[in-house]
């Protein structure tokens, strides 16, 4: 047997630093300079995660992350350990507030790595999952955040694939889920499982809003770039130079806005099949759109997401839509309300819920 002791590392720290480890399998996920930041990959399955050989004959997977990579890890520790008391286990999860935080690593191009499609896409591997656990609440949130350069790297704009599978195929995978019965269970208690995503834009938010592959249609019908919050609505965060976009990427893993809900039902209508009585201008309309629908589901998605996004000065989605369907009602009018006589134009000009009133009008007629 040999007496050989073991070879000390010689993986060099990602920003020049000595690394503080005994040995290469606790090789840390991050060293600042001086030391202020080092962190032992919470909860990854993969070791290391950021480091790169210093020699052409050591083989060190699954490869280093980019500068941008390596920023989103960086910040989100700093955001949750502003006094620097991060944790140094890969056995300990990260803290925000009362719920756990685990980070892994996320392996692309792997049949057992975590990928989404829709229609016959290519799969999208997302860099990081980021699971969340509330035990106040029972509820696992199965997170993932892509940093990735939105201006090249989704050419398809808002139904590009890697987008369309961040906002919408999440809830398709939970719409499975359930129509399989399974159920997530812990500690002998049933327990809520949610699926949600989103990409850091590396790419500048002007950079981003010059291209018209990512305009919105506004209250008037016209297509016009989106701001920084239609961006984040549509689980878009831009990447800053200090940390503050943080406080974005846990609000939008944790909770849904109204375009979220749209979704849902869409995810419902495609998927399941199954009917639900809509409620509502957004549903009334969403139920038409499917019945009228001769695209693929990307460009289902995509359709309402330029359509639902940008809100109207009160804050309302989807005003555009409304108009649409009053203009639609304006064909009843000559027939009358009831099949006979005269409408006036004014009892449809003034109706309080157009999507409604058509819906209800058009399932009339069979």
């Amino acid at each position: 047997m040999s007496s050989k002791k073991p070879a000390a590392p010689v993986q060099g720290g990602l920003f020049g630093t000595t690394l503080c480890c005994p040995d290469i399998d606790n090789l840390p996920l991050i060293v600042e300079p001086q030391g202020s930041i080092e962190v032992f990959a919470p909860g990854s399955v993969y070791q290391p995660l950021l480091l790169s050989p210093s020699q052409d004959d050591i083989d060190v997977g699954p490869g280093k992350l980019d500068v941008h990579e390596e920023a989103f890890v960086r910040d989100l520790i700093r955001r949750l350990y502003p006094a620097g008391n991060h944790p140094k286990s890969d056995k300990t999860p990260l803290k925000w507030g009362n719920k756990d935080i685990w980070l892994k690593r996320n392996i692309e191009k792997r049949d057992d790595s975590f990928r989404l499609r829709v229609d016959d896409s290519d799969w999208f591997y997302p860099d990081f999952i980021v699971w969340i656990v509330d035990y106040e609440t029972r509820t696992q949130i199965f997170g993932f955040v892509d940093p990735k350069g939105l201006a090249l790297g989704a050419s398809g704009g808002w139904s590009d694939y890697k987008i369309v599978s961040t906002l919408y195929v999440p809830h398709v995978v939970e719409r499975q889920l359930a129509a399989s019965g399974q159920k997530v269970e812990f500690e002998g208690e049933e327990w809520t499982f949610q699926v949600r995503g989103l990409l850091v834009s590396t790419s500048s938010f002007a950079s981003l809003s010059a291209h018209d592959k990512f305009n919105l249609t506004d209250a008037d019908g016209k297509s016009v770039p989106p701001s920084e919050a239609d961006f984040n609505r549509g689980r878009i965060v831009f990447q800053k130079t200090d940390t503050s976009y943080i406080d974005d990427v846990l609000k939008l893993l944790t909770e849904d806005s109204a375009v979220d809900h749209l979704l849902n039902l869409s995810a419902r209508l495609f998927n399941d099949n199954a009917y639900f009585t809509p409620s509502g201008e957004m549903e009334h309309d969403l139920v038409l759109r499917h019945g009228e629908n001769t695209q693929t589901e990307s460009e289902f998605v995509a359709a309402l997401i330029r359509d639902y996004l940008k809100p109207d000065s009160k804050g309302q989605h989807g005003d555009w839509a409304s108009k649409n369907r009053r203009r639609q009602l304006m064909d009843y009018a000559a027939e009358g309300r009831w099949g006979f006589g005269e409408e006036k134009v004014s009892d449809i000009r003034d109706h309080p819920a157009p999507c409604e009133e058509l819906w209800t009008r058009k399932k009339k007629a069979g």
